[in-house]
């Protein structure tokens, strides 16, 4: 007779019955082997970090604008006035938000949990850098949003967007994308944002992108499926070097975000970790406080597409 499988999922700490052995007094069976691993956060749009903001509570957002040519005038009877026309747009933003991320470690009671070889002060480690860990995760959960937010309607006025829509793609028969017409629309935006134009922001501004500042984001499921070395040659980069400029998210929408660098504003002003030891209970509770900031400008090129648009 075949011996039958013994499968199991595991049960948690209130439903789990030890195993007790008749023969040596209803022993309990001892933990054999523990494994305690801490949860590794990882942040694709990282890129957009800027540098820790230590003074002061505004960003201030300047571009000089082109000057339009004027006929000329022989007699130069213009030539001491004063070109009085607006020479920049400005933009400020500072809408910080304040975040504390908490945790108590106690260690006579951890010691309690844990079993022979398992090493305490490593284990109180990770029990204090996983407010690092949920700090990165957060980030990027934020960053996620904002993008899903700058192309809704009243992210700049009551019906606009702050990021421009270059123009939606209807999905393919039988619900597939479209991806050789997704790959037409990433190069189209991506060389047209190195020209002078307003084609691909929302002020209004003739501007252009350099390529190096320029960087897509998409769900990985698409970037997974568009040929990335016909990619490459839009920025004139090889396609190991194309990776750097495609940021792959789990998305559950269906937009593509095309974006200078510049036009996500995310700094920091604050990332402090203090602790605080409570004598009378013998813990200590661990503070991460940080400051952030998660805005858009629509000075600089940013924009999107539906990949996925229900056909009409």
């Amino acid at each position: 007779m075949a011996v039958q499988n013994n499968f199991a999922p595991g049960v948690d700490g209130k439903s789990y019955k030890p195993n007790t052995y008749a023969e040596l007094g209803d022993m309990i069976g001892k933990i054999a082997y523990q494994v305690i691993r801490q949860v590794e956060a990882k942040n694709p749009l990282a890129v957009f970090d800027k540098m820790p903001v230590n003074k002061g509570d505004t960003i201030e957002q300047t571009v000089i604008k082109l000057v339009e040519a004027e006929a000329y005038d022989e007699t130069g009877a213009d030539a001491l006035t004063r070109a009085t026309k607006s020479k920049m747009i400005v933009r400020y933003f500072n809408n910080w938000e304040r975040r504390v991320y908490k945790q108590t470690v106690d260690v006579s009671k951890l010691r309690k949990a844990l079993a022979e070889g398992t090493d305490t002060e490593a284990i109180t480690t990770n029990l204090v850098s996983v407010l690092s860990q949920s700090r990165i995760n957060d980030k990027f959960q934020n960053v996620k949003a904002l993008l899903k937010w700058g192309a809704t309607n009243g992210s700049l006025t009551t019906n606009t967007t702050v990021f421009k829509n270059v123009g939606d793609i209807n999905v393919g028969a039988n619900n597939t994308p479209d991806y050789k017409a997704i790959l037409k629309k990433i190069k189209d935006t991506v060389k047209g944002m190195q020209f002078v134009n307003a084609d691909f922001n929302t002020s209004g501004l003739p501007r252009r992108s350099r390529s190096e500042d320029i960087y897509i984001i998409a769900p990985y499921t698409i970037i997974n499926a568009i040929d990335v070395d016909e990619l490459a040659g839009v920025f004139n980069l090889s396609k190991a070097e194309i990776q750097g400029r495609l940021i792959e998210i789990d998305s559950s929408d269906t937009n593509i975000y095309i974006v200078d660098q510049t036009a996500l504003i995310i700094p920091t002003r604050l990332y402090e970790l203090v602790n605080q030891l409570n004598a009378s209970g013998l813990f200590i509770n661990y503070f991460l406080h940080v400051e952030d900031m998660f805005a858009i400008s629509p000075l600089f090129d940013c924009c999107y597409f539906n990949y996925a648009k229900a056909a009409a």
